[in-house]
């Protein structure tokens, strides 16, 4: 399908080509494309009735032969052989129909994330209309809590925040605007002047202009990706198939020659018809179906003991075969939640420790890793009141049964982490808030890059707050705190704090610089440019850090001879970081980006897909792809992932893996296995179930 790079217009020019105006569509017009593009919905594959579905899983060739051995059984007397068969046959049949059952929610589940409503201008008034109703050309309004309703080409922003994890994989809310890209080939979570359907608006607002509805949004693009990946048969599968003809044909064979050589010697020949059919149902194996059943069985409640949900029976023993595991980085190798590792302030850097949203952790000096008292460091406390004054998140504590405190975050991950961090420090934000009130708000703007609230505080002095991107930061500073003194920013004093930048920014952390300044004039709407004139505080720098237990995973899995792979969405350099962190890249190792991946043939990434143990900012689309060639190379491939954008590779690899806890539905229904608790390494253990399995099944045969 040829898309339209929307991307690459600006505004006026996307207007145009949809034949529309900024006062929106007129309702002529709605009906007439909607006659040509159809309704804005997802289309789910033709229900197929449970009938059929059950009476599918008796086409097998085994099972075939199977039914013949039970006709005949009964035609010569042979009851209870005839009535054992057909226990085995019927009980297996149920399996894979429940199976298949659950197998095809997948699009369903996909199209639950639609947005039911939208807000839209219609002969120059806003109305609110079915999502389903859109069409190409709409004018719609966004704001904080909508899920986007078709793909838009952003026409004004205003702040707007939009979470697309489940779509790109990008870990934290993305930034938009309203401006025209350059590049045509650029990744889905590069193209800011988009907006998806199916993705969650954070924060912010915005008009925008429907530019696709239906299966040609990048949501249709991964239903139809879903619907056309086949099922693969699992490698035991495969083998019991050939066993199971390979066993038919000898007992067929052994019995034609028993019959001929029967009549030959001169006996009668219905005698040895009869003869030799009781023969071939003796010979063939009716029991192997069950045996493998059994053995599927028992390892199934194994796994869920170990937090590994199966939802194929024969998947169970696909992992025990797995050559490769292809991971996805967001919440499988890492936490999800940022994290504040590192602090700079006034020439020095400062650890911290603990991760996640749990506060428990210290400040600690970086050289010693000695602990700290923030209050006796005046600035340093200074950074983190403003951390947690210029913030609009909250981070909540509540109490579960048997797991004590479970923290969680509500608004943007990048502020709670600021929140964390300031408890690290013993600092009670509700305290602070009550110290030094806030008047006003400059809210983030992608174009600003920062965000800035007015405070006053018991005292009566009143400080304008300022946090945002380092260097757009720095360049509105004009002094430096130092020893609770504002000091002239040098020269030398800037270059020491942009290397600094650089040096946190090369460990793949995400970096935010604080600032204050004093004002008099409470009305900073009527200041042309309020935020200038500022006094630098420090830069913290963050990540979302990768589990504490996946390196050791990572390294059983090395020395089980299974290659793990990182696929993400994310950035290149933090993709890099991660990985190094982990182990998961050698020095040998290389990295393939999905602009890459999508300039070179299928051919061609066969070839270097054996060398590649990252691939970065890749789409749902590239995914598919590196899944294929590895199967192409001959890897058994363990897919996992919690996204949307997973779904297409996960039920094309060879066993698929979705997150219990993180994990979208449409995920979970495209997979094989799931884990309880979102974690690699319950993967190695599943493995290790596997393997046990395979061997019992093989002991058994």
């Amino acid at each position: 399908m040829q898309k339209t790079n929307w991307h690459t217009m600006d505004v006026d020019e996307c207007l145009e080509q949809l034949n529309t105006s900024p006062s929106g569509l007129t309702e002529e017009d709605v009906s007439s494309r909607q006659s040509t593009d159809g309704k804005n919905e997802l289309l789910v594959a033709e229900h197929v009735s449970w009938l059929t579905l059950f009476l599918n899983q008796f086409k097998d060739f085994m099972v075939l032969v199977l039914l013949a051995a039970t006709l005949i059984s009964g035609l010569l007397g042979e009851y209870t052989d005839a009535i054992t068969i057909i226990a085995i046959i019927f009980v297996n049949g149920v399996l894979g129909f429940l199976q298949e059952v659950r197998a095809e929610r997948s699009l369903a589940s996909l199209k639950q994330l639609t947005a039911p409503m939208a807000a839209v201008l219609r002969d120059g008034q806003q109305v609110s209309i079915k999502a389903s109703e859109l069409v190409p050309g709409d004018i719609v309004f966004l704001e904080a809590g909508d899920r986007v309703p078709a793909d838009m080409r952003l026409v004004q922003v205003s702040g707007l925040e939009v979470e697309e994890s489940s779509l790109t994989g990008e870990s934290l809310p993305v930034s938009k605007h309203a401006g025209k890209l350059d590049e045509a080939e650029v990744s889905l979570g590069d193209r800011r002047n988009l907006a998806y359907m199916g993705t969650m608006v954070t924060r912010g607002k915005a008009v925008a202009l429907v530019v696709e509805t239906g299966m040609q949004t990048e949501m249709g693009l991964i239903a139809d990706l879903i619907a056309s990946s086949e099922d693969t048969e699992t490698p035991l599968q495969r083998r019991l198939d050939q066993l199971g003809k390979l066993l038919v044909y000898i007992s067929l064979g052994i019995t034609v020659v028993v019959v001929v050589t029967g009549y030959l010697h001169g006996h009668e020949l219905g005698e040895m018809f009869l003869a030799g059919v009781s023969l071939a149902v003796a010979a063939i194996p009716e029991g192997l179906p069950a045996i493998v059943t059994i053995a599927l069985a028992l390892g199934v409640q194994r796994m869920i003991r170990r937090k590994a949900i199966v939802r194929k029976l024969p998947s169970v023993e696909t992992l025990g075969c797995a050559t490769v595991i292809c991971s996805d980085k967001t919440g499988t190798l890492t936490q999800n939640r940022m994290t504040v590792q590192r602090i700079y302030q006034a020439g020095r850097f400062y650890g911290v420790t603990g991760t996640g949203y749990q506060p428990h952790g210290e400040i600690v000096q970086s050289d010693t890793e000695s602990p700290i008292q923030v209050r006796a460091l005046p600035d340093l406390a200074r950074l983190l009141e403003i951390a947690v004054l210029c913030n609009n998140s909250v981070l909540q504590e509540t109490q579960a049964a048997g797991a004590g405190s479970i923290w969680s975050a509500l608004g943007d991950p990048t502020e709670a982490a600021l929140h964390v961090l300031a408890r690290k420090a013993n600092l009670d934000a509700a305290k602070l808030a009550s110290l030094e009130i806030r008047l006003d708000e400059i809210p983030f703007d992608s174009e600003r890059k920062m965000m800035s609230v007015v405070t006053r505080k018991k005292t009566g002095e009143i400080q304008l707050l300022t946090k945002g991107a380092p260097d757009v930061v720095l360049d509105r500073c004009t002094h430096i705190l130092v020893d609770q003194k504002q000091i002239v920013l040098s020269a030398v004093m800037r270059r020491m704090i942009l290397r600094a930048i650089e040096e946190m920014g090369a460990e793949a952390l995400r970096n935010l610089a604080f600032a204050y300044k004093s004002i008099s004039n409470l009305n900073i709407s009527a200041q042309s440019d309020p935020e200038n004139g500022l006094v630098f505080v420090g830069v913290v720098g963050m990540i979302d850090p990768p589990r504490a237990e996946v390196f050791e995973a990572v390294q059983i899995c090395k020395h089980a001879g299974i290659r793990t792979v990182m696929i993400t969405g994310d950035h290149q350099v933090t993709a890099l970081a991660i990985a190094r962190q982990l182990g998961i890249l050698p020095n040998q190792g290389l990295l393939l980006t999905g602009a890459e991946i999508s300039s070179m043939s299928q051919d061609d990434l066969i070839k270097r897909v054996d060398n590649t143990y990252v691939f970065a900012r890749v789409s749902p689309e590239n995914k598919l792809q590196i899944v294929k060639a590895l199967q192409a190379r001959g890897h058994v491939v363990a897919m996992t992932g919690d996204g949307v954008n997973d779904a297409p590779a996960i039920k094309a690899s060879d066993i698929g893996i979705a997150m219990g806890l993180g994990g979208t539905d449409v995920a979970k229904d495209a997979s094989a296995l799931i884990l309880s608790d979102d974690n690699f390494a319950t993967i190695v253990a599943a493995i290790e179930e596997g393997r046990a399995i395979y061997d019992n099944i093989r002991k058994f045969v």
